[in-house]
């Protein structure tokens, strides 16, 4: 994410299932990046044609003040 005045937050949501949260290449997944996925059973009025069961996940992430840099772009 990125907004000026703020750091540039880049992670992702981890789920507590996951067998690399121990190895995962950010060498640091704390319990503030892990989401839980909840199931629900019934159909969603807003989105008749997705069928049950659907998942949802609530998050928010937390953006620190400070310096506002874009990573470099990937290798080429």
């Amino acid at each position: 994410m990125f907004k000026p005045g703020f750091k540039t937050l880049i992670s992702q949501v981890f789920m507590p299932d996951d067998e690399h949260l121990q190895d995962d290449v950010q060498f640091g997944v704390t319990r503030n990046l892990i989401g839980d996925l909840v199931r629900h059973d019934e159909p969603r009025s807003d989105h008749p044609d997705l069928e049950p069961p659907w998942f949802s996940l609530e998050y928010t992430f937390t953006m620190e003040e400070g310096e506002t840099r874009l990573p470099p772009p990937p290798i080429r």
